[in-house]
C-alpha cells in the first residue's frame, strides 16, 4: 500500500499552487525537505524559500505544522496520514 501526506496550502503557497490541499505520495524515509524541494519543482519560487539557506531551518516568514505542531527542522520525516500545512505566521497588535 502507498503511504500519502495531506499538505494543506493557505496565503501565498495556497495562490502559488492554485489549490488548497495537495496529496502528496512519500516513500519510506521522506521528510518536509523533500516535500519542500518536490513543490518547489512542480509549483515554483514560493516553495524554494521556506527553508532558509543561512540557517538550514524552515525560514521565520513561514509557517510550517506536521500534525498540529511548528516544525522548524528540515529534516523531520514524514508517515503515512500525516497532515503538513504551511502558511505565513500571523502577527498582530
Amino acid at each position: 500500500m502507498t503511504a500519502h501526506v495531506k499538505i494543506l496550502l493557505h496565503a501565498m503557497f495556497k495562490e502559488a499552487a492554485g489549490r488548497r490541499e495537495i496529496l502528496q505520495e512519500i516513500n519510506p524515509n521522506y521528510t518536509l525537505r523533500d516535500m519542500f524541494n518536490a513543490l518547489a519543482n512542480k509549483y515554483g519560487k514560493e516553495f524554494s524559500s521556506i527553508v532558509d539557506a543561512k540557517t538550514g531551518l524552515v525560514s521565520i516568514d513561514t509557517l510550517v505544522m506536521v500534525n498540529g505542531k511548528s516544525v522548524r527542522k528540515p529534516d523531520v520525516q514524514l508517515k503515512d496520514n500525516d497532515v503538513v500545512m504551511i502558511t505565513v505566521p500571523v502577527g498582530g497588535g
